[in-house]
This record gives structure tokens, C-alpha cells and sequence, in this order.
């Protein structure tokens, strides 16, 4: 692995792109290149390394759950340019978040209040997946997923 590519790695992880663990991981790959450059129209530019892995888990038949893998974690939800296959938005929330916001939410709109989180929960569980929405506005030139891992 070139030094370049290290110092690219340490400086997501700096950034908070990449976990330490993920880090770890692609220091630890001999000579893999750290980006896809087919992934992006701008070969000068660096994609967010944490979003090509995801997008890679999301092109497998699972979305990249082992077997006997852990219950979801995290709601995903980016929006990205269909021209230059560069993220718009990117957010990422716990799913504990999710649950908390959902509760308060109910105190000031009704239609929450009918939602029952815990099936909500097996619903993402028993996804094989893990994608809730995938939209692709030709027009806008905008994909929006929305997903679990």
C-alpha cells in the first residue's frame, strides 16, 4: 500500500468517514487500492470509502448480512447525483434514535401514535435486503435509498 493511500485512510478516520475498525481493515489489505475509481465520473476525486462499502453490501442478494448476523443497527438515507455519482445527502441515525424521535413524534402527531415499533422492528429484521426505499428520479437526477444495516 502506497503512503498516499495510508495517509488517505488516516485522514477519513480523522474525519470520521471511517470507523478505527475500518480503518484497521484497509491498512491491513496489501496494495488494494482504497477506492473504486470506476464509482465516481472524476477520477481526481476521493469517494467517501464507508459509502462504496455500503453500496457494495446493498449490490449483494443479502445486503451484506452474514448468516446469524446481528438485527439492524443504523437507518441510512442518502441521496445521490445521478450525473456525477456524488453524494448530496448522507445521513446516518441510530436505530435507537429512530425508535426515541418516533415516541416523541407521537406526542404531536396522531398518526404516530398507531405505529408499533416492535413490528416495525421485525419488518427490518426479516429483510434480507435491508432496503427500505430505492428511488431514481430520472428528471431530478437524484437516487434516493433509504436502508438498514
Amino acid at each position: 500500500m502506497t503512503t498516499a493511500s495510508r495517509k488517505e485512510i488516516l485522514e477519513l478516520l480523522a474525519g470520521g468517514k471511517i470507523t478505527a475498525d475500518e480503518a484497521a481493515q484497509l491498512l491491513s489489505q496489501p496494495a488494494a487500492p482504497v477506492y473504486d475509481e470506476t464509482a465516481v465520473a472524476d477520477e481526481t476525486a476521493v469517494p467517501d470509502v464507508k459509502i462504496l462499502k455500503q453500496e457494495e453490501a446493498l449490490k449483494t442478494n443479502n445486503g451484506g448480512k452474514q448468516p446469524g448476523s446481528k438485527k439492524p443497527g443504523w437507518l441510512h438515507v442518502r441521496v445521490r447525483d445521478l450525473e456525477s455519482g456524488r453524494n448530496k445527502v448522507t445521513v446516518n441515525i441510530p436505530l435507537g434514535m429512530v425508535k426515541l424521535g418516533m415516541k416523541i413524534g407521537g406526542r404531536f402527531s396522531p398518526e404516530l401514535n398507531g405505529m408499533d415499533w416492535n413490528e416495525l422492528e421485525t419488518m427490518m429484521n426479516d429483510m434480507e435486503s435491508g432496503i427500505l426505499v430505492d428511488v431514481q428520479d430520472e428528471e431530478g437526477g437524484e437516487h434516493v435509498q433509504i436502508f438498514v444495516d
